[in-house]
């Protein structure tokens, strides 16, 4: 058998259907295969991270300096004007 399609390793990764005949083949032949084994590990792993996550897993958004000093940085890069720099931002050393 060729190796399991990416889709179908996602769907058994998934475990949203009923196992068909088509995934048992495709289980055999997983138990066989070193790269799809661990493609099937791996997606598995993500899909069970995802959704054990919590709101408080999430990154959290920079504070606005940050995004500030960003928006700085490329201005000078690309040669525009520079946007005002805010009392609060400093030297931009920070």
């Amino acid at each position: 058998m060729a190796h399991v399609e990416s889709a179908h390793l996602v769907e058994l990764a998934l475990r949203n259907a009923t196992p068909t005949d088509a995934d048992a083949e495709a289980l055999r032949h997983v138990e066989q295969c070193d790269r799809c084994r661990d493609e099937l590990d791996m997606l598995t792993r993500l899909v069970t991270a995802a959704r054990t996550s919590e709101a408080a897993d999430l990154p959290t958004p920079p504070p606005e300096r940050v995004w500030r000093l960003i928006i700085r940085e490329v201005s000078r890069e690309r040669g525009m004007p520079q946007p005002p720099q805010h009392p609060w931002e400093g030297d931009g050393s920070g």
